[in-house]
């Protein structure tokens, strides 16, 4: 699908309820506040639906639930809504439908690419120019390595992996099917560990691995180290932004979203389902349970129970966090009445 575009043909592609003329002509996607006569735009919830009628937009995407709010007008002079039951949904099935993605490289081996007799590379699979494929390496059916990729020795890249330029796979490295790995990421270097002496720091050595199971997705110049013994392990369906750092022997669940530039230190644990926001640091040995959301810089110094919403640092539960906050901000507000109390039992007031 591509604009222009009509409301009738969005309509079809969204399976939506159109609301006015099927013939109305729109030329490109835009906020309510940017947008112009020509414009496709969405309303998510009711807040968003109060500024239809002031924007420019001629065609919006609204949720059942905006649609049925109190005074909006869907469809007015020239103007048409797309109604259907979750915007955001819809609108990601518009971005797939308007994504024009490259065509995907010829399956074979580059001849700039260096790959060891005893790899094992399959026949779909395309490996770009400059890669480096280790000693006993195997890539799987419909793998895509862009230019530069370096696979070690003993690695694993399963079925339909896409790692972008300049990825860098350490021995003994497993990744699961369909695993995309953006540029500059480095899965298996080793975990930090050093211990002090009176001579320096001795180094302690990382045997382990790292092993990443199904549909992970890891953003530009994040790094996955290996553990000490045993795997740092990244559960299935799990996605991580740009610029993490992921320690040696962390264990993470399934389906899990962290945040760009969050750091997890040795031997963290987390669940299922639990979303770390951007910048969130959590020392050595900490779990965090199934479903826990735990807000932007925050730092947990004790295990985060399961379902909890932490917040601060040290991180605390949304609850006592916000309750210490409310309480602080009326004991200011009260300040002058608290100094008048010291100063009739004699004692010095403290500046104002």
């Amino acid at each position: 699908m591509n604009f222009p575009t009509t409301s009738g043909a969005l309509a079809q592609v969204l399976k939506a309820d159109l609301r006015g003329s099927p013939d109305i002509v729109v030329s490109e996607l835009s906020t309510l506040a940017n947008a112009g006569l020509e414009s496709l735009s969405f309303i998510r919830d009711v807040t968003y639906a109060a500024y239809w009628a002031s924007s420019k937009a001629a065609v919006a995407i609204v949720s059942a639930a905006a649609a049925k709010a109190e005074g909006f007008e869907g469809t007015l002079a020239g103007r048409a809504i797309l109604v259907v039951p979750d915007a955001d949904m819809a609108l990601i099935t518009l971005l797939e439908a308007l994504d024009s993605k490259p065509a995907a490289p010829a399956s074979g081996v580059h001849p700039t690419a260096i790959v060891d007799a005893s790899a094992r590379v399959d026949s779909s699979a395309s490996v770009g120019p400059g890669c480096v494929i280790g000693a006993r390496a195997t890539i799987g059916a419909g793998a895509l390595l862009a230019a530069r990729v370096s696979v070690a020795e003993d690695c694993i890249v399963g079925e339909r992996c896409d790692l972008k330029p300049n990825v860098v796979l350490y021995p003994r490295t497993v990744l699961g099917k369909g695993v995309v790995l953006h540029a500059g990421v480095v899965i298996g270097a080793d975990g930090f560990g050093y211990r002090p002496s009176r001579s320096g720091m001795i180094k302690i050595p990382h045997i382990g691995n790292v092993v990443i199971g199904d549909d992970v997705e890891i953003g530009a110049n994040s790094c996955v180290d290996r553990a000490k013994f045993g795997s740092t392990r990244i559960g299935s369906g799990t996605k991580i932004d740009n610029l993490t750092q992921i320690g040696h022997g962390v264990q993470v669940g399934r389906s899990v979203a962290i945040c760009a530039q969050v750091g997890l230190s040795g031997s963290v644990i987390i669940g299922d389902g639990v979303m770390l926001a951007g910048q969130v640091g959590i020392p050595d040995g900490i779990t965090v349970g199934a479903g826990a959301v735990i807000g932007g810089q925050s730092a947990p110094i004790e295990d985060v129970p399961p379902g909890t919403r932490a917040f601060g640092s040290p991180a605390l539960p949304g609850r006592l966090l916000f309750a210490q906050h409310a309480f602080l901000s009326k004991l200011y507000m009260q300040r002058s009445a608290i100094y008048k109390l010291l100063e009739e039992r004699g004692s010095q007031s403290p500046p104002s």
